[in-house]
């Protein structure tokens, strides 16, 4: 502020010594040219004001100018009266001319810091896109590192599952390995996805009143075994009362668990973890803390940024993309909560904490249970017949093996044709079908077996590598009963095929 002020201020000094500058010299030229050019100098005076304190002082100069001119120049000197009509119209005339040349220079010098901005934001953005660029290229690099470390394991388990004479416990050990290394492919993918659709805006939750303590259950549940390899304690401070919140259980789960991840991943072998619950009344709050590696100072206001980790050394000793906190603050805000971190520093140890607003308990006390109601199970009987249509020979091959072996009957297709006449000739209860299909697409599919028979209606499972809301919708659209995202877990596979899934169908008939 008081910088513009001494800035205005040097301006108007200017005009005012501008004017009388070329008022002494004007008076020093009159025994050469009398009372004829009396403006020129003032002309002069005006431009120097506008070019260096701008359009406010110019103008002021233009009025002194005036002035002066009147006064000290045109007859009768001495006074501000101008008797001559040729005068008067001269007068006139340079005041008008004056206001043109400053408008113009206001134009031209406007034009100019335009110009000069402009400049200045290209280059701002073309050293944003080069950033931009050199963070593609590194995450590119990084998710190729992360997608072949899981990868390599899971081919050399298969050669060595394919040679004979396996003892069975290192069969047993590398079945085991080669699993947590797809859950771990599993997991990146998931999250990539889920940071997409929520900046697409199409992450949606299915919110109902839960209790905190069960979500805290399953995430734990979830990260115990890597806890164990590490040799971790990880301890919940079950809080005596339940806390309860309004939110989706499957997404908070995620939150929980990917604090609890994060904590095992960044702590040193045989570390402590704690989680703790509270609710003041209004608000519940959950914190996660570790004594592991800790979080510099400067980097906990960028910790829950995409693609930001904690470990920045070029060992890379701790792996992964970055997304897990980013997605713990986009989930924590769709459910207006808050989430925060503090570390003392590296070495000392981290605390996360979120805090939601409590939910009144709910009417009824099953309803945040998780829980489905076995009365209401289908048990299909033994050889149900399940036809399998994917273009993926080795996908239908693997799935048909699975649920062969759990008792079922099944016929595989590869494409649309071919489903539609196995439909009619085997007569499936179950329909698995895939939906990128060369041809026909599973929609169609789908929609021609509706079609085909009005007796005989089974279950048409979509089990797809598309996910999302939008996928969901055009399955239901096509009157498929449920959608399955690969790779599937058999567990819900089998789950979903017997009808005891804790997901409701898609369609109602």
């Amino acid at each position: 502020m008081k910088a513009r002020y001494r800035e205005a201020l040097h301006g108007y000094t200017f005009a005012i010594g501008s004017t009388i500058a070329a008022t002494w010299f004007r008076l020093l030229l009159e025994p050469l040219v009398g009372d004829r050019v009396p403006f020129g100098l003032y002309f002069l005076s005006v431009l120097l004001t506008a070019w260096i304190g701008g359009i406010g002082p110019s103008v002021a100069a233009l009025v002194l100018g005036v002035l002066a001119a009147a006064h000290f120049i045109i007859p009768p000197d001495g006074s501000l009266l101008v008797e001559h009509p040729a005068d008067m119209f001269a007068l006139v005339v340079y005041s008008m001319v004056g206001a043109v040349l400053i408008a113009l220079f206001h134009q031209i010098t406007g034009n100019q810091k335009f110009a000069d901005r402009q400049s200045k934001e290209n280059e701002q953005l073309a050293a944003r896109l080069k950033d931009a660029d050199r963070c593609r290229e590194e995450f590119m690099a990084l998710l190729a590192h992360e997608l072949r470390n899981p990868l390599a394991p899971i081919r050399t388990g298969l050669e060595l599952l394919e040679r004979k004479g396996l003892d069975p416990r290192r069969e047993k050990s590398i079945r085991k390995s080669m699993r947590r290394q797809l859950e771990q492919l599993v997991r990146i993918v998931g999250d990539l996805l889920d940071v997409s659709r929520f900046h697409r805006g199409h992450l949606e939750l299915k919110c109902e009143t839960i209790d905190l303590s069960r979500v805290i259950d399953m995430a734990v549940e979830t990260v115990q075994p890597s806890a164990d390899e590490q040799e971790h304690k990880l301890k919940f401070h079950r809080p005596r009362d339940p806390v309860y919140v309004h939110g989706d259980h499957l997404r908070l789960t995620q939150v929980v668990s990917n604090l609890l991840g994060n904590a095992v991943k960044y702590t040193p072998r045989g570390g402590k973890i704690q989680i703790t619950l509270e609710s003041t009344g209004r608000e519940a709050c959950l914190q996660v803390i570790d004594n592991g590696i800790g979080i510099a100072r400067d980097a906990q206001s960028r910790i829950f940024d995409i693609f930001t980790q904690a470990d920045t050394t070029n060992t890379r000793e701790y792996g992964g993309l970055g997304l897990g906190l980013a997605i713990v603050k986009y989930l924590v805000a769709m459910h207006n909560g808050t989430v925060d971190v503090h570390s003392e520093g590296p070495g000392r140890g981290t605390r996360f904490w979120i805090t939601m607003p409590v939910a009144p308990p709910p009417k009824s006390p099953l309803a945040d249970s998780g829980e489905f109601d076995i009365s209401q199970t289908v048990v299909l009987p033994p050889g149900t017949r399940v036809l399998i249509v994917d273009d993926n020979h080795d996908a239908a091959e693997t799935l048909a093996s699975v649920l062969v072996f759990e008792g079922f009957a099944t016929f595989q297709a590869a494409d649309g044709p071919s489903a539609l006449q196995s439909f009619d000739n085997f007569q499936p209860q179950i329909v698995l079908l895939d939906l990128g299909m060369p041809g026909m697409d599973g929609y169609e599919i789908a929609r021609c077996m509706r079609r085909r028979t009005s007796t005989l209606q089974p279950r048409i499972i979509a089990v797809t590598g598309w996910g999302g809301d939008d996928i969901r919708r055009r399955v239901m659209e096509a009157g498929m009963d449920h959608h399955l995202v690969k790779p599937v877990d058999m567990g819900e596979l089998l789950q979903v095929i017997s009808g005891a899934s804790n997901e409701p169908p898609l369609v109602t008939r």
